[in-house]
This record gives structure tokens, sequence and C-alpha cells, in this order.
């Protein structure tokens, strides 16, 4: 990722007030990678909240092999403008579930928290050389699985 945060830096943002996008900083390119799935979702999701969708997946699939698929970043960032428009702009996200497999594989689910709808997005990291590496990147409305996991989940 090639964002680094501004002065404020919230893990999630939970505040149901749509700000407008002057409230969120805005994000800065930094010089160096930065490896840790936190802090990678973070800096997306403020960068979608001030409306930066371009320069938000620019930076989130930057030396992944995710980038190597142009066409596939390009329609994904067609379906997120597309989404915003749909449901609102971002205010909030928050993690809502992990799933760790062995000691490399990571998947991290999280809600955005829009002014019309929520989202579901899935963001999947392997560790490869010491470093956790975006390897997939998969979003949806479909928040009625959410509830179905949820409730597998406490069986």
């Amino acid at each position: 990722m090639t964002f680094t945060p501004g002065a404020s830096d919230p893990i999630m943002s939970t505040d149901p007030t749509p700000k407008p996008s002057s409230a969120s900083p805005s994000p800065v390119l930094a010089e160096g990678p930065v490896d840790q799935p936190q802090k990678v979702i973070e800096l997306f999701f403020n960068a979608l909240k001030a409306e930066k969708v371009e320069a938000a997946y620019d930076a989130l699939v930057k030396d992944t092999i995710i980038g190597d698929r142009k066409e596939d970043v390009d329609a994904l960032k067609g379906r997120t403008k597309q989404a915003l428009d749909s449901y609102g702009p971002i205010y909030g996200w928050e993690v809502v579930d992990e799933q760790v497999v062995g000691s490399s594989l990571l998947r991290r689910t999280l809600v955005s928290y829009n002014a019309d709808l929520p989202l579901r997005w899935r963001f999947y990291f392997y560790k490869s050389g010491g470093q956790w590496r975006l390897v997939d990147l998969r979003v949806d409305d479909a928040l009625v699985e959410l509830f179905e996991e949820s409730g597998r989940k406490r069986k």
C-alpha cells in the first residue's frame, strides 16, 4: 500500500452521520510498502471515504498479483464507483470476521457503512517472505449471508 494516513488514524469508524469528504484527511502518497493487513485495509477505506476510488485501488494492488490484471482492477474500480453511487458514500467500516488458515493465509471480512446500504468486503492475504500480500478482494451486498455465517459460528 502506498498511502499514509493523515493526522487522525482510526482503525474503524462507526459514526452513522455521513461526513463530507473534506472532513477526512486526504491520503498522501508514501515511500515504501505497508505490509500489515489492518493498515492496508484502513488506508484503502480512508481513500474510499475521501471519494478517491482510483487512488485507493491503485495503491491497494500495487506490487500484487492482482495489479498485473489491469482489466480486473478496472472492473473493480467501476463496480465500486457504481456501488458508491447506488448505496451512498462510505462513512465508516468495521471488521466483522477474520479467518486464518495455517500461518500464511488470512481472510478478513468487513462491512462498510454507506449512507443507504452497507456492503460486505472480503480481503484475502497470503504471507510470503515474512510479508502479508493481498491476493484477492471481493465486494458485494450479500448481507443475509453475514447473518447466516454468524449463526453457524455460534452453534
